[in-house]
């Protein structure tokens, strides 16, 4: 099921339009709550997982990672869904 052909971010369980994080800044404030969440010891082992499937384009993943940098989230693990042999 296709909920949305706009481009679709979700943090946790809040789905965002991906104007919406960039303009309100949504995964640094992201980010930062999970910060304040865990022990100081651990937040530097902490790492972000982009999952995306095969409709996304280059343009969004370069968003969120901008947005990843200015949040000093630098540690990120990619990872999509492997596409259907065409046979």
């Amino acid at each position: 099921m296709n909920l949305s052909t706009k481009a679709l971010v979700q943090l946790n369980d809040v789905i965002y339009k991906r104007e919406e994080i960039i303009a309100n800044s949504e995964i640094q404030k992201f980010i930062d709550s999970e910060r304040r969440q865990k022990d100081e010891s651990e937040i530097p082992y902490m790492t972000t997982s982009i999952k995306a499937d095969q409709n996304v384009t280059m343009g969004i993943v370069t968003d969120v990672k901008t947005e990843l940098r200015k949040a000093d989230a630098l540690k990120i693990n990619y990872s999509t869904k492997k596409a259907k042999d065409a046979n």
